[in-house]
C-alpha cells in the first residue's frame, strides 16, 4: 500500500536521524579523508595475542591562521598552526587457524584497552632535524572544528577506552575523532613526516645497540611535502609523500 511505504521511509528515516553523531556520522567517509586500514601480520598476533589496530582515516595536513592570547600580554595576535584532523574505528580481527601459540607477554594487558594518542611532526630537511609534538590549544581547536563543521577533540579530551569493534559500515561503529595541532613550525621546511601513535598496543622488543632490550611501539606514519615558501604559505600545497604505512619505531 502507499501509505503504507510512505510511512515506512518516514520511520526508517527517522531512525537514522535519531542516532547519535558518532555513529550516524561514523558510516561515511568525511571530505578528503585518507582511510588507513588496520594491518596486523601472523607474526603480530603469535607474539601478542591481545593485540588490535584500529582504522585511522585522517584529512589533509592544513594550516589555520588562528588570533590566539598571548599568556604574557593578555593580547590576541594572529599565529598560523598546522593541524591534522583524523578518525578512528576498532575492527574485528579475523579468527586464527591454531590454538596455543606461544605468547611473547612484555606487559599485563590494559583492560579496557585505552586510547591515548601521540603525534609528533619532524621537519626533515632543515639543518638539523626538528621535532614538533602535538599541543593543546582550546582557541585554535575551536576555529578548527568551525572551519571543518565537525566535533573533534583535542589529545587529551579523547583519551579513554577504545570501542567496541565493529564492521565497516555498522550502524552501531563508533568512532574516535580528535584532531593534532602544531605551533611554531619552521617555515622555511619544505619537508616533514608525521609519526602517529595511540592506534595501536602492538608492542615488540628489539635488541639496542648496547645489546639492552628496546621496547617499539607500532605507529602510523605519513610523509608530506610542500614546493611553497616562508613568504607564501598556501595549505593545498601541502601534499603526501607516498603512502601510509604501518611501523615499529
Amino acid at each position: 500500500m502507499p501509505g503504507c511505504s510512505s510511512r515506512l521511509l518516514a520511520l526508517t528515516c527517522c531512525a537514522f536521524a535519531c542516532l547519535p553523531l558518532s555513529t550516524a556520522r561514523a558510516q561515511r567517509p568525511l571530505g578528503g579523508e585518507l582511510i588507513v586500514a588496520p594491518v596486523v601480520t601472523g607474526e603480530e598476533r603469535t607474539s601478542q595475542s591481545d593485540i588490535w589496530v584500529m582504522e585511522v582515516r585522517f584529512k589533509p595536513l592544513r594550516m589555520i591562521s588562528v588570533e590566539l592570547t598571548d599568556p604574557a600580554t593578555g593580547k590576541k595576535r594572529p599565529e598560523f598552526v598546522w593541524y591534522l584532523a583524523y578518525r578512528a574505528f576498532l575492527r574485528p580481527l579475523p579468527p586464527v587457524g591454531f590454538e596455543d601459540r606461544p605468547q611473547n607477554v612484555l606487559d599485563k594487558p590494559v583492560s579496557p584497552p585505552l586510547f591515548i594518542p601521540e603525534f609528533t611532526l619532524m621537519a626533515t630537511d632543515t639543518d638539523e632535524q626538528k621535532v614538533y609534538s602535538d599541543q593543546i590549544v582550546p582557541e585554535a581547536l575551536e576555529a578548527i572544528n568551525l572551519r571543518e563543521k565537525y566535533q573533534y577533540g583535542s589529545s587529551v579530551s579523547v583519551v579513554g577506552p577504545i570501542p567496541p569493534a565493529a564492521e565497516s559500515g555498522a550502524v552501531d561503529a563508533q568512532e574516535i575523532a580528535g584532531v593534532a595541532i602544531w605551533r611554531n613550525l619552521d617555515q622555511t621546511a619544505d619537508r616533514f613526516t608525521v609519526f602517529m601513535t595511540g592506534f595501536s598496543n602492538g608492542i615488540r622488543s628489539i635488541e639496542g645497540p648496547d645489546g639492552k632490550p628496546v621496547l617499539q611501539t607500532k605507529t602510523l606514519v605519513q610523509k608530506y611535502w610542500r614546493p611553497g615558501d616562508q613568504f607564501d604559505l598556501y595549505e593545498l600545497e601541502i601534499r603526501p609523500y607516498g603512502e601510509a604505512e604501518w611501523v615499529y619505531r
